[in-house]
């Protein structure tokens, strides 16, 4: 027991290769690795995908601000929450305001980060940074510029709940948020 106590829990990376590279979305690495318990492996695979921040965003009235849309990985439609990528050097709180504001045309009058959160454990994936807006008004127009229709939908949080129960929600990210906000 006491040998194990002594061990890091951190792994030590001996080689780190780009085996893919589609900049600036993702990379694909392979890593040779020791693992806190000594254990060489020679092919470990990391995936790199930015960090990104998802939104509970609420009104002044404490209603939810929602967005519906097709995911493409997901294969599906259903309750998604405002989140987006986060720009190089961008603090998280601003990166929260920005994408709350391109997706849906609220201001908030208080952001506050919850966490950050690893999306895959074992192989990365990006980090969500998990968010709240409080007193939010609509000052503008949604303009995203993304790919995907989004379906703007302020919702009761007992409306918000329903439809998670009721298995709206196919992005594990945006099952975490309203995990940690009604936990």
């Amino acid at each position: 027991m006491e040998e194990a106590e002594n061990r890091s829990p951190i792994w030590t990376i001996l080689a780190d290769e780009t085996v893919f590279e589609a900049k600036p979305r993702v990379r694909v690495a392979r890593q040779r690795v020791i693992t806190c318990q000594g254990k060489e492996i020679p092919d470990y695979y990391q995936v790199d995908l930015p960090d990104f921040v998802l939104v509970w965003a609420l009104t002044q009235s404490e209603d939810v601000i929602t967005l519906w849309q097709y995911k493409h990985g997901a294969r599906s439609y259903g309750l998604t929450f405002p989140a987006g990528e986060i720009a190089r050097d961008e603090p998280i709180e601003a990166a929260a305001r920005r994408e709350l504001m391109e997706e849906t045309g609220y201001r908030a009058s208080e952001v506050q980060v919850l966490g950050k959160y690893a999306v895959n454990g074992n192989q990365g994936c990006g980090n969500a940074y998990l968010c709240t807006a409080k007193g939010c008004v609509q000052v503008a127009e949604p303009r995203s510029g993304d790919l995907e229709r989004m379906d703007l939908k302020v919702m009761s949080i007992a409306d918000v709940d329903a439809a998670v129960r009721g298995g709206d929600v196919s992005v594990l990210p945006h099952l975490a948020l309203w995990g940690r906000v009604r936990a």
